[in-house]
């Protein structure tokens, strides 16, 4: 039977582990090799586990009892030097949350098995922390996480004075909980005191999150109104560099007649060489003043153009199969905007390519109606370094400041009721957007 009992302490102290490794991974960023330095947590929890046991082995449950702080503290520790990317405060701040839910849930599950006792309430014991374990961190991946790493991007030096409320509340419970004794030694189990403490701990956290969650809305709309403002400036480029095509179309019509005179001129005089190269001057200008046939929708047609040349002059191969209509039922600024951002990406994606490799780019972009419903289908896809990193689904910008591109991209997608993904594998680089319109 101790045997038994003594597995079971040792699957209690792995459960503990457990979720202390999945309670910092669903809401801390990952240093980069994330399998490695997960397997080498991993293999040094399991020795640490090991250690534990022996010691309630060997010494006894009051000596195991007095390490417990200290084991969970030096596992936290370990976790965050090799695994966590963020910064330390923030780091601290996961960590001390966690074990004030670590301690509340032990709490409670040792408060539902004390009718039982010994193999019993171990039992019985495991399972309580187990379903409460589940519920808490499906609630962390689900609904906690994106809105924490959100507030780690937007908040700075604020996360100190946030670790320091964590820290502080966890020697409240800690003193409470544990000191001059443990708690399952009273009669009362101080139930009183730890639902006091945890009740101001809930308001103190609602009240810290609530007021950030003003912060980060007002970050968001700050940001939007950046994204139309860079929106609204590209369009303007555009339209500018269509009047000037236009101005110059209209210039060369104006002196066709001209031309002609002068080409008359030539041949009369029996200059055909010089009349053919006077003739060529002018066809390659005129060209390089008119954009080209890409696509029937005219700022499509005037965008893909200008980062077509663009592409062509760092010497990047470029496709384009573009079949979007002239009547296409959406807003040309935010049409203009996913295509300028897609296409400037890749052509940077090109340019950090090694010396030696392909750098080309493709542009598929199809319109298509079904039962009155429209759907835009845009895919890009260029040639990359192998270096690209993604947090949340979208690209790590290695330009200062960079960034906003895929961001106002994902936003324009949201107003259509759309999606957007970013892949990178074997050095090509997949932007794909798909529009509800």
């Amino acid at each position: 039977m101790d045997m038994i009992i003594y597995t079971i302490v040792f699957l209690r102290f792995v459960q503990t582990a457990a979720y202390i490794s999945l309670f910092f991974f669903f809401l801390i960023k990952l240093k980069e090799p994330k399998r490695k330095r997960i397997t080498i947590t991993a293999v040094i929890y399991f020795v640490v586990a090991v250690i534990f046991c022996a010691i309630w082995i060997f010494y006894g449950q009051k000596i195991a009892e007095i390490l417990i702080i200290p084991m969970e503290i030096g596992l936290c520790l370990i976790l965050i030097f090799i695994c966590s990317a963020d910064k330390w405060s923030v780091s601290f701040f996961v960590m001390f949350t966690q074990f004030n839910t670590l301690v509340c849930i032990s709490y409670i599950s040792d408060i539902c098995s004390t009718e039982s006792a010994g193999l019993v309430y171990q039992i019985q014991y495991i399972i309580y922390r187990t379903v409460l374990f589940g519920a808490l961190l499906f609630f962390n991946y689900i609904y906690l996480r994106p809105r924490f790493r959100k507030l780690v991007e937007i908040l700075g030096n604020e996360w100190r004075l946030i670790a320091l409320v964590a820290f502080s509340f966890y020697v409240l419970e800690s003193t409470i909980i544990y000191y001059p004794q443990m708690y399952w030694y009273e009669a009362d189990n101080r139930w009183y005191l730890v639902a006091s403490s945890y009740l101001v701990l809930l308001g103190a956290y609602w009240l810290i999150f609530r007021s950030f969650s003003d912060i980060m809305e007002k970050y968001e709309i700050q940001e939007r109104e950046s994204i139309l403002a860079q929106q609204n400036k590209m369009w303007e480029e555009h339209i500018e560099e269509q009047k000037n095509a236009v101005n110059a179309a209209r210039r060369d019509r104006h002196d066709l007649r001209h031309h002609y005179d002068t080409l008359i001129a030539m041949i009369q005089g029996g200059k055909t060489q010089e009349a053919l190269s006077y003739l060529n001057a002018q066809t390659q200008r005129t060209e390089t003043a008119v954009f080209a046939g890409i696509c029937e929708h005219m700022a499509a047609n005037v965008n893909l153009s200008r980062w077509v040349d663009r592409a062509r002059e760092n010497g990047i191969k470029t496709e384009i199969d573009a079949r979007i209509p002239a009547n296409l039922p959406m807003d040309e600024v935010a049409l203009v905007g996913i295509l300028a951002n897609a296409f400037e990406n890749a052509v940077e994606g090109c340019l950090r390519c090694s010396d030696g490799t392909e750098r080309y780019i493709t542009v598929k972009i199809a319109y298509s109606v079904y039962n009155g419903a429209g759907k835009l289908h845009i895919v890009v896809q260029n040639s990359c370094a192998d270096n690209i990193i993604f947090e949340s689904g979208l690209p790590i910008s290695q330009k200062c400041g960079g960034g906003t591109g895929t961001k106002s991209i994902t936003y324009t997608a949201e107003r259509y009721s759309g999606m957007v993904e970013f892949t990178a594998e074997n050095g090509v680089f997949k932007t794909r957007v798909l529009l509800h319109l």
